[in-house]
């Protein structure tokens, strides 16, 4: 995956995501649990996991001013697209039209980010985008890669021209009269108050045509909305009559954005893919591990072993996923850098994938890329302790795992770490299956209590 740019806004946006805890590292974790009398050896054991694919749904892709707008489409995943909706507000507590004020012209400007290919000749193909008017006001129900359809706006489309987007610094797009004509119908009370300026004007849906059918490539667009404007350029009389210019700008996503994105990776879901594993990235197919099948392959090992699991103490556990090089320097391009280990919650009302609580010891395997091991590599002690202590009928969906890229954000003023699940990035990565020689395996070091 070529990335080009650089995520000026990553600090902020990452701020306003507020999707995990911060977690105080205790590392006598566990000593407690054993007795003073006990003559502690360690232990190591290897066994197969198991693991499937499956698509994350429900992806919550309302990334502060971020926004992605493009296809790609691979003989692996099929076509992956993501279409934008973003809000419009004032960027100033008043705006004065003036007497008798005449548009000039509406621009739309959008700063890229970053620009997302899986073929670098893919960088700067033609791409058409369309910008549409929302037909419903964007809230905090609509946060999911699924929360919008073609319903939700309005079919015209209105920009005069300048459909075609080769990539590059921004787009820049001259917006039709009479988008300009309704903010100057806009009652100066409702311009003077977000909310209600909200109510009256929904905001943008920006999409991207899908690269020609039978056709492989594409380009995702990452635009920083932060840095994005839409500018109304008009005449008007000042007191003295006389005939001036003036220009008032609109901040872009300030309140709420949305991603929309889709993946034809679903045909790929398997409960034992022999042949391969495959990641993609987003709303895409992802490696799945069932809480289930791995409190039953625990137990199988430990029957085999004849280790009774309730004298079982893990030192340590990791998860790992290898993968091949074939010999190419740029098959890492598109890689995911790192993936680990996440859960699905229902948070509230809402549903996040956050990553399980091993992810917080820096000092243990986070899941980034190995090159020289050729595999990645994710703690999940604390995880798999706490599944081996549970009855099987106690063990439920809430406890299964994607395997997901993470993204982390320090604060300097509070020294903490926060991780997230990535949902800024698309990447590909392809993992050995699990009837490869190298293949998804436990790897555990422990004791047996006496």
């Amino acid at each position: 995956m070529k990335h080009t740019g650089v995520i000026l806004s990553l600090a902020a946006v990452l701020t306003a995501l507020c999707l995990a805890s911060c977690i105080t590292i205790d590392h006598t974790l566990g000593s407690g649990l054993v007795p003073g009398n006990q003559d502690i050896s360690l232990q190591t054991a290897t066994f197969d996991l198991p693991v499937g694919m499956k698509m994350a749904d429900s992806l919550q892709t309302s990334i502060a001013q971020n926004v992605t707008v493009g296809a790609i489409r691979t003989g692996t995943f099929g076509l992956f697209h993501s279409d934008a909706a973003f809000s419009v507000s004032a960027a100033t507590d008043s705006i004065v039209w003036g007497k008798n004020p005449s548009l000039l012209n509406l621009t739309l400007n959008l700063v890229t980010d970053t620009t997302l290919v899986t073929d670098a000749s893919q960088l700067h193909i033609l791409q058409n985008l369309y910008l549409h008017q929302l037909n419903r006001e964007l809230d905090s129900t609509m946060v999911y890669n699924n929360s919008l359809t073609a319903a939700d706006y309005n079919p015209a489309v209105i920009s005069e021209g300048g459909f075609v987007f080769a990539g590059g610094g921004s787009y820049s797009v001259k917006l039709k009269k009479e988008i300009g004509e309704q903010l100057f119908r806009i009652p100066m009370a409702t311009l003077d108050s977000t909310e209600l300026f909200m109510k009256d004007f929904y905001g943008f849906y920006l999409r991207c045509d899908d690269p020609v059918e039978g056709t492989e490539g594409g380009r995702l667009n990452l635009f920083d909305l932060s840095s994005s404007t839409l500018s109304l350029t008009y005449d008007y009389d000042d007191d003295q009559g006389n005939r001036k210019t003036n220009t008032a700008i609109f901040q872009l996503g300030m309140e709420y954005t949305v991603n929309v994105c889709t993946s034809g990776s679903r045909p790929l879901e398997d409960a034992d893919p022999g042949d391969g594993i495959y990641m993609e990235g987003l709303s895409g197919i992802k490696p799945y591990i069932d809480a289930v099948r791995l409190k039953d392959a625990i137990s199988a090992w430990a029957a085999s072993a004849q280790i009774p699991l309730d004298k079982l103490l893990i030192a340590k556990a990791t998860v790992s996923f290898p993968f091949e090089y074939n010999g190419d320097r740029t098959q890492f391009d598109y890689y995911a850098q790192n993936l680990f280990p996440c859960k699905r919650k229902a948070i509230g009302s809402r549903i996040r994938y956050t990553p399980i609580d091993e992810i917080n010891n820096t000092d243990l395997e986070d899941g980034t890329m190995d090159r020289s091991q050729l595999e990645y590599c994710a703690n999940v002690s604390l995880y798999l302790q706490d599944l081996i202590k549970r009855d099987r009928s106690a063990v439920t969906a809430a406890d299964n795992l994607w395997l997901m890229p993470t993204i982390s954000y320090y604060n300097s003023t509070t020294g903490t770490t926060y991780y997230y699940a990535d949902y800024f990035y698309y990447a590909q990565t392809f993992l050995n299956g699990t009837s490869d020689t190298r293949h998804p395996v436990v790897k555990l070091t422990y004791s047996i209590l006496k």
